[in-house]
């Protein structure tokens, strides 16, 4: 589509903001995504686990008096 505004003139191109993505663009990401959320649960695991409290040290069992 050619614009003209007073002495500029410039051409425009339309596109779809949709096919910006192609196939293997968006494989691409949502494997990035999977692999973030799988660290994440992965982190989240180990820092529950460095969280939590034994029964036997909770109370109090081989305390030296």
């Amino acid at each position: 589509m050619r614009v003209e505004i007073g002495e500029v003139a410039s051409s425009v191109q339309m596109m779809d903001s949709d096919s910006l993505l192609d196939e293997r663009t968006l494989a691409r990401i949502v494997a990035a995504v999977l692999q973030a959320l799988d660290e994440r649960d992965q982190h989240d695991g180990r820092a529950a686990m460095e969280r939590g409290v034994s029964p036997g040290i909770a109370r109090g069992a081989g305390r030296q008096t």
